[in-house]
């Protein structure tokens, strides 16, 4: 492949990272996005280890780190008080935390670096048409003054989102489903009386609770009930909300990873809970495989690395939160009884902590030798 000619389109953290990493190897990729600027809403907080490796050789890492809150214990909380803490401290490798940042300061981030490698995001700028020919691929892409420019790139990495302009031109399947009912988060300022070393969830049935920290008194609460500050936990004391939505919970994954020259990475590919907070994270890693794949010659691997990782975690995660939010009358005693005695053994420790810090999952082989 020409280095030079592909074409990353949408600059979320999937897009980025896939530019990042391709600057890295020696290419000089094209990364356009439609929006104008990067969301300001939070979105996804959780960036996790296995991100951290794979943005320490440009030097993100630690950029990120440097904005970001360390989240060092995971707490459970019954009706009467904590029931378990898990130690994010026991996690293998070099980073021993999960680290709390909004989405849109990981975005500035991560394109504030990307310029300073010389590759401008063209922002305004959203593909219209894609047709992947027999040896090449024919995009159309449109700028903000409506002006429209034919491209013949080498290659199309789709990074745009859940409703991936890329995805449907290809015509590939989305299939999944989605929870019958919505979820609530706020992004809020909180009194001191919780914990902020990290994650707390509150089984308070029929509702669940979880509160993210973001800083020493700002956090992010999530509730399987469209208002997440009705019937709050008594020990959460609210003083000022920045951000409420609602969201429906929705488990999707694509049928093709890759056709020809075109390819996906991240949310365009899979959507799923954000438990363990692996959604955001499983698409920067698809881009740096992606990455290495191309700088390697090896894309027609692809879709056969990437896609078992992503059925996987989908698999997983919609395990964990039905577990976590379900009103059946024993899994509610043994969520409050029995996970706290099972909680306290090695191997359920092991298990959550190889989850959230993505270790359950293959370890990227350009890494090796670096953890």
């Amino acid at each position: 492949m020409q280095r030079g000619r592909i074409l990353i389109v949408g600059a979320g953290p999937g897009g980025l990272a896939a530019a990042i990493e391709l600057k890295r190897r020696g290419f000089t990729p094209r990364i356009i996005d439609k929006n104008l600027r990067p969301h300001v809403q939070s979105r996804a907080l959780a960036v996790n280890p296995r991100t951290l490796q794979i943005l320490k050789p440009s030097g993100v890492a630690d950029k990120l780190i440097q904005k970001g809150w360390k989240l060092k214990h995971v707490h459970f909380r019954g009706p009467s008080g904590e029931l378990m803490e898990i130690a994010l401290t026991d996690i293998k490798g070099p980073y021993k935390f999960m680290l709390s940042l909004p989405q849109y300061e990981t975005e500035t981030i991560m394109e504030r670096h990307l310029t300073e490698q010389g590759v401008e995001v063209e922002r305004g700028c959203e593909l219209v048409e894609l047709e992947q020919q027999a040896d090449e691929v024919i995009a159309v892409v449109q700028n903000a003054d409506g002006d429209q420019e034919v491209l013949h790139p080498g290659m199309v990495i789709g990074a745009d989102g859940a409703h991936s302009v890329v995805r449907s031109k290809m015509g590939f399947t989305f299939a999944g489903s989605s929870y019958a009912y919505d979820w609530g988060l706020a992004d809020v300022e909180l009194e001191p009386t919780l914990s902020m070393d990290g994650p707390t969830m509150f089984d308070r049935s029929p509702y669940i609770f979880a509160v993210i920290p973001i800083s020493a008194n700002r956090a992010r609460i999530i509730a399987d009930q469209e208002d997440p500050l009705e019937d709050m936990p008594p020990i959460l004391k609210v003083n000022k909300v920045n951000w409420k939505s609602t969201f429906r919970i929705t488990h999707r994954l694509v049928n093709l990873y890759q056709k020809g020259r075109v390819f996906l990475v991240g949310d365009a590919a899979h959507v799923h809970s954000p438990f363990a907070g692996r959604g955001m994270n499983l698409g920067i890693e698809d881009a740096a495989w992606l990455a290495w794949q191309v700088s390697t010659g090896h894309t027609h691997q692809y879709m056969l690395d990437r896609r078992p990782v992503a059925a996987e975690v989908l698999k997983t995660v919609d395990h964990g939160t039905r577990f976590l939010a379900s009103n059946n009358a024993a899994i509610r005693l043994f969520r409050q009884k029995f996970l706290p005695v099972l909680g306290r053994s090695r191997y359920f420790q092991g298990r959550l902590l190889s989850i959230v810090s993505a270790d359950s999952t293959p370890f990227p082989p350009w890494l090796e030798g670096e953890e």
